[in-house]
């Protein structure tokens, strides 16, 4: 019979604060029991622990914690009455006289590892827990910079930065991400089709350790078949009085230097950017308030230097390039953030917490792209002589050309969440009320902020030749040999009709996210097990819109107004000052060429003062921005039940969810071109197109499932440092936005009407996971872990299906065939291992003490060739702390990946198959103490410069060669 640990005769209570003396703050997840008695509990965030149903009599409690010394109290427990002892735990490796200074310097430096590893310990679920100071500084504070040292993880890149995460090599999108257990919403660039998050809407200031849920469990949300990434935030109650930070600094890059450059702004720009983070948290009222605030401020510059060759596959089995890119990438980059927490105990059982975040990145970058074209995918316009290092090309039209076709974006992307907890906590009883909000955005300008996306220009009917030593040189020779000199600005634009060549792009995607649950914990006692008994409920509400996509383009005519564009007034104008180069790598004489910048600040002052110089595409302006509206809204309810238990070593856990989903999709369903025509207008005219498009109107159609999720699992300590588990989760990947709502396209040619679907279903998942963990002293870790996951009802586009499966009439568009998205038959199956290391070397002698390893590697074994998925990554690390001095050299590795889509062939025209070679990254983060409470700091990212390289069929057929540079950032840090 259960049994209420409060109703219990004879029996008292046992409670206390646990501290840690080397570090000054509480310890969370401190082991502490009852000698002779399987009751343990594990204390708070706080340091305060609560043992309830303690037998009457002389009780011996016992504090264990990794990297500490045990300790030991004995205490008097009296029937109905609670007894407070309090523990202090030092460091658990003995140490001489000489070297006991170094000891405590150490464990300081590895406490955020060791509350991970207990952290990790004390969890039922699948979770691997890694603290935030664990790999040392960071140089912009980024999440990606973070996670790239975790172990199971892989990176998607976006240039120099890491933007999102794969979990056991899954698509991005197969992930959540949370803060303190609250969602936080997703809108990233060129992402209105999926649902990933992007680091460049978080950041890891404030953030007090990070926790990879590999399983999910029934209280979590159950739309993460990879998994979650929950960053955890500080906060005051974790140490023991007022603590302040202050770090400030310079971030620069191996571009930078101390004088002002020129951009292709025409203005000049510093290279080196301050850098600051505050940290603040204080307690007040004889410790019932908390409130810690964390703020950081960091910017940078970098070059992004890139060239590209594009391969012909003919079908004669000649294989030449066919147009040969260089871009000059200069970007200057922003990101802000701030972290809140306040933690207000209203008694000693109930407490209410906020917690709140704001990250803006703020980024301008301009992407000169430059390219030499002398053939198509299909055909080439070398001579029969030329080679890969030798080519010849003779002029042909608008066949051969120097065409610029530069891209230059201003992105802002404000993010920020707000979470109120109310939270009881009694003896047997816990009561919880959440409450979120979270607001992503990204927002794309141009005009707004005085220039144009792109304003193109060409050079038409010229001949040159390009030479290079080797396939794998970047170094060409580069010679004109027929034209109007391409060195001189005022060439271009003049001898063919270029067309729209200008083009504005601003645009805005935002999610907005609203949550509440209510979740109810009930502890109780059957003979000697204890018992968990966990149940809630809860509501979000998603609205996510975009319309990006629906840029605005013109021909620049000039003052003549002639639409031929070949009028000297219709040339783009220049830019005066910046000059085109490449300076991240050797391009041979690329440089001297004095090939045109153009200025796209300057198009947009005559457009300002003479807008009539423009001639607007008007109806492509107008269809583009019909087809770009977009809006997807979701109601999600959900409840659980889950158990918790504990029977001697072997701790177990189940849980059923239930979640309904009800979708609301716009969609704007247009007319056949065929019907427009027998209304007498036409598709080519803004009338034709309004009445194709119901005149810009959008129906609602709505859509719902309803999922059941089992999770569980089992985790046993085989001794007191072996530990075994094994876990299992049930979980569903809700369709691609694009998938649900957007535009419907007719083919009047093949009759064929593609529509989206907002009754498609989710994808639903199982995943398996297997661990086996060593636990080292002070703070360390080997483990071997593995997974299973298996996907069913995948997601599939361009399916043929019955219009009323997809929510039609078949006389909507009588006689035509619908196709839409749909979930297909069969089982996608990804397998996974991960080996893990990590151990601080304190049982080294003298100054080797200070030494610590870490390493992990992780294998994903798809069923099938995957896109985008490096099937090995490994990162490593060596740390060294002595006396005043800390230094970390870290790196990171991911394999070979295919990038084209699996409907490419080594045969297909168009550069056969692309595949991203393997790459190693080396990090760098050191400290040293200028006195006892000031730091400096160096952070290094990339610091070899390693080229980001993408190849053709073989590693020879260089496709893209890109160089990042590698970035700093110096500062000093003060703590009082």
């Amino acid at each position: 019979m259960p049994v209420d640990p409060s109703q219990m005769d004879g029996r008292g209570a046992v409670q206390g604060r646990i501290l840690n003396t080397v570090s000054g703050d509480y310890l969370r997840n401190a082991e502490v029991s009852i000698a002779g008695t399987t009751m343990a509990v594990r204390s708070e965030g706080d340091g305060r622990f609560r043992l309830t149903g303690v037998p009457a009599g002389t009780a011996e409690i016992i504090v264990r914690y990794t990297g500490l010394r045990e300790s030991r109290a004995s205490v008097q427990v009296t029937a109905g009455n609670t007894v407070t002892q309090d523990f202090e735990l030092a460091s658990a490796v003995l140490a001489t006289s000489e070297d006991e200074g170094q000891i405590v310097t150490v464990t300081a430096r590895r406490g955020g590892q060791a509350a991970a590893i207990e952290e990790r310990r004390a969890s039922v679920n699948a979770k691997t827990v890694v603290s935030a100071d664990n790999y040392g500084f960071q140089t912009m504070g980024d999440v990606g910079e973070f996670l790239k040292n975790m172990p199971g993880l892989s990176l998607d890149y976006t240039e120099v930065d890491a933007t999102a995460v794969r979990i056991g090599g899954l698509d991005p999108k197969y992930s959540t991400f949370s803060v303190d257990g609250a969602r936080l919403a997703t809108a990233t660039s060129n992402n209105n089709a999926g649902r990933q998050n992007s680091f460049e809407q978080m950041s890891i200031t404030g953030v007090e350790s990070i926790e990879l849920n590999n399983t999910l469990t029934a209280a979590m949300d159950a739309d993460s078949p990879g998994g979650n990434i929950n960053l955890r935030s500080k906060y005051a109650f974790e140490r023991r009085g007022r603590r302040v930070s202050l770090q400030l600094g310079g971030v620069g890059t191996s571009d930078s230097g101390f004088s002002r450059i020129y951009l292709p702004d025409d203005r000049k720009h510093t290279r080196i950017f301050p850098s600051a983070q505050l940290s603040y948290a204080d307690v007040f009222f004889g410790g019932r308030l908390g409130v810690a605030v964390n703020a950081s401020h960091y910017a940078n510059y970098v070059q992004q230097d890139r060239e590209q060759i594009d391969w012909s596959y003919l079908a004669s089995g000649r294989i030449i390039p066919y147009q040969v890119m260089f871009r000059p990438g200069p970007k200057t980059t922003h990101r802000d953030a701030v972290n809140f927490a306040a933690d207000y105990k209203i008694t000693d059982d109930l407490a209410l917490s906020l917690r709140s975040n704001y990250s803006f990145y703020d980024v301008e970058y301009y992407n000169q792209y430059t390219y030499l074209i002398f053939g198509t995918t299909t055909t080439s316009q070398t001579t029969a002589a030329s080679t890969p290092t030798h080519i010849v090309v003779n002029p042909n039209g608008t066949n051969t050309r120097l065409s610029t076709q530069y891209s230059h974006r201003h992105a802002g992307t404000p993010a920020y969440l707000i979470a109120p907890k109310l939270e009881y906590r009694g003896d047997d009883w816990e009561a919880t009320l959440r409450g979120s909000y979270s607001s992503s955005e990204f927002n794309f300008r141009d005009n707004s902020k005085g220039f144009f996306q792109r304003d193109d220009s060409w050079l038409t009917r010229i001949g040159f030749t390009l030479d290079r030593p080797s396939e794998s040189s970047r170094a060409w020779t580069l010679t004109q040999t027929a034209g109007r000199p391409w060195g001189d600005p005022a060439s271009y634009n003049r001898d063919d009709d270029i067309g729209n060549n200008v083009r504005t792009a601003e645009s805005d995607a935002s999610d907005k996210m609203y949550g509440v649950s209510a979740d109810l914990k009930r502890r109780f006692s059957i003979d000697t097990a204890e018992v968990s008994v966990l149940a809630g409920a809860g509501v979000r509400k998603n609205d996510w819109r975009t319309n990006e996509g629906s840029y605005q383009q013109f021909q620049y005519v000039g003052s003549t107004g002639d639409l031929t564009q070949k009028a000297p007034q219709a040339v783009i104008p220049a830019t005066e000052n910046y000059k085109f180069g490449i300076i991240g790598f050797d391009a041979g004489n690329l440089n001297a060429q004095n090939w045109r910048a153009d200025s796209n600040y300057g198009v947009y002052d005559i457009y300002a003062a003479h807008p009539e110089y423009f001639v607007p595409d008007t109806v492509g302006n107008l269809k583009r921005q019909l087809d770009n509206d977009k809006r997807i809204q979701e109601d999600v309810r959900s409840a659980y039940i889950e158990a918790q238990t504990r029977v001697g070593p072997a701790k177990f856990d189940i849980g059923l969810r239930y979640e309904a989903t009800r979708t609301a999709a716009k969609v704007a369903d247009i007319r056949p071109v065929k019907d427009v025509i027998a209304a007498g207008l036409s598709v080519s005219t803004v009338p034709g197109l309004l009445y194709q498009y119901n005149d810009g109107s959008y129906s609602t159609r709505r859509g719902g499932y309803d999922d059941w999720f089992l999770s569980g699992g089992v985790k046993y300590d085989i001794t007191r440092k072996l530990v075994g588990q094994i876990a299992f989760s049930q979980s569903i990947l809700r369709p691609d936005y694009a998938n649900l709502g957007g535009v419907v396209s007719v083919n009047d040619d093949t009759l064929i009407v593609s529509v989206p679907n907002p009754q498609l279903k989710p994808e639903h998942s199982v995943k398996f996971y297997a661990s086996l963990q060593y636990y080292l002293e002070p703070s360390g870790i080997i483990a071997m872990s593995g997974f299973k996951l298996d996907v069913k009802d995948m997601q599939v586009t361009g399916i043929t299906v019955d219009a009323t499966a997809v929510g039609y009439n078949p006389d909507d568009y009588a006689g035509y065939i619908f196709r839409s998205a749909q979930n297909a038959p069969g089982v996608s199956t990804n397998n996974g291992l991960t080996v893990e290391y990590d151990q601080q070397l304190t049982f080294l002698p003298g100054a080797l003490k200070g030494f610590g390893l870490r390493a992990s590697y992780t294998k994903v074994d798809p069923d099938g060739v995957r896109v985008n998925l490096p099937k090995d990554s490994a990162n490593w690390g060596i740390r060294y702390s002595y006396g005043p001095a800390d230094i970390q050299l870290t790196g990171n590795y991911q394999s070979t990946f295919r990038t084209s889509a699996l409907s490419n062939t080594p045969t297909t025209a168009n550069n056969g198959v692309l595949y991203h070679d393997a790459r190693t990254l080396w990090n760098l983060s050191a400290s040293y103490k200028l006195a006892r409470n000031v730091d400096l700091v160096v952070a290094g990212r990339n610091i070899f410069n390693a080229p980001d390289i993408i190849y053709s069929n073989v590693k020879s057929r260089v496709q893209q060669y890109s160089i990042y540079g590698s970035l700093w950032n110096a500062s000093i840090r003060a703590v009082f």
